[in-house]
């Protein structure tokens, strides 16, 4: 009898595992088995050959080198996609638990129940394992099926020595990324905890959108050299600009809505939640806003700033519409970019601003409080 453990991470992760991969079982394995039991050869063949004739494959892998090391391929293969899943599984949150019940047991009896499950897991190779090994033993191959069987044998403690330290990781709190030792005296405001997220952990996506941005500015500027006092051209980058941070602002609605859902609760009043993001994006976009400050007069340059929030606020106000659904989001910002042009093009931009603001702040108002509340 298995223990209460073990049959529990039989049903969670061996039945889920089959269950998952169900459809590509059946046609390795059957394909496989239906080869060797079912083939017809051509011209007359002798009874006492008819058994090897339909045995051929499994005879090839008993005793052909580069055959035995196809069987091995497929066989990593499989137990590494069997890790995957049971790894995926296992950070999961309604897993969770299964750290503290595993922990709970010896070492010794932890990988008992684990090896029971990767055996379990990887019982169609076993099955077949065991089979070539029959066949080779009877047709006088012993060298390479007891390879076979080693090699399975690997295979199955290896995966379980990865769940096991997997399931027995500790977290090391000293281990600390250069950004958090270089902040962590400091205060963090709660308008705010989105900046230090993206410098601690998107800083690829960060540093990525910056180089598309300064790429655009110096094309721009290039291309249109006497252009500088014309609004049209710092307009349009402006508009280029917020929408190349799209992806980021997607990201704050999400990291707001998963790890601050909280805040729904806080005591704050609509138009302070309602402007909290633009204090985020303002030092995201810092760098660029240096350039404008540094390029144009302040009259325009405050103009220019107004602009820039009131697009971002727009396109975070969408999202309360539309909430994770990233097509939408994209979609509608895709149209807004192009009515945006549009106005610039008409030299109607310093009507954008207060338009989309209140827009925005219509489209906050009637979603904010109707989200789902989440667990």
């Amino acid at each position: 009898m298995f223990s209460p453990l073990t049959r529990l991470l039989l049903k969670i992760f061996a039945t889920g595992f089959y269950r998952a991969h169900s459809g590509m079982l059946v046609f390795l394995f059957g394909t496989i088995i239906s080869y060797c039991f079912f083939i017809n050869t051509l011209g007359s063949v002798p009874i006492w050959a008819f058994a090897e004739w339909n045995l051929i494959i499994t005879l090839s892998v008993v005793s052909d080198p580069f055959a035995l090391f196809l069987f091995f391929l497929v066989c990593l293969g499989y137990a590494f996609k069997s890790m995957q899943f049971i790894a995926g599984q296992l950070s999961l949150k309604s897993n969770e638990f299964l750290y503290s019940s595993s922990a709970s047991l010896n070492k010794l009896q932890q990988f008992k129940c684990w090896f029971i499950v990767q055996f379990n897991v990887l019982l169609p190779l076993w099955i077949y394992g065991l089979f070539a090994t029959a066949i080779g033993i009877n047709y006088g191959h012993y060298l390479f099926p007891a390879g076979m069987l080693i090699y399975l044998f690997i295979l199955t403690g290896t995966n379980t020595l990865f769940y096991l330290n997997l399931v027995n990781k500790t977290i090391d709190l000293n281990r600390q990324t250069a950004f958090i030792k270089i902040v962590k005296n400091f205060r963090k405001p709660f308008f705010l905890l989105y900046s230090y997220h993206v410098f601690n952990k998107l800083k690829l996506t960060y540093f990525v959108t910056k180089i598309f941005s300064w790429v655009f500015i110096v094309g721009m500027v290039s291309l249109f050299p006497d252009q500088k006092e014309d609004g049209m051209i710092p307009a349009t980058i402006v508009l280029v600009l917020v929408t190349t941070h799209s992806f980021i602002i997607y990201n704050d609605y999400r990291f707001s809505e998963t790890f601050l859902y909280f805040s729904h609760n806080f005591p704050y009043a609509k138009i302070n939640l309602f402007l909290r993001s633009s204090v985020n994006y303002l030092v995201l976009m810092l760098p660029e806003l240096l350039w404008f400050i540094r390029s144009y007069h302040w009259v325009d340059v405050s103009g220019f700033i107004g602009l820039t929030v009131s697009v971002l606020l727009l396109y975070r106000s969408l999202l309360y519409w539309f909430g994770l659904n990233i097509k939408k989001f994209l979609f509608c910002v895709f149209l807004l970019f192009n009515v945006f042009f549009l106005v610039i093009l008409y030299h109607a931009i310093w009507y954008l601003p207060l338009i989309n603001l209140g827009v925005a702040y219509l489209v906050f108002t009637f979603n904010y409080s109707n989200q789902s509340l989440k667990d």
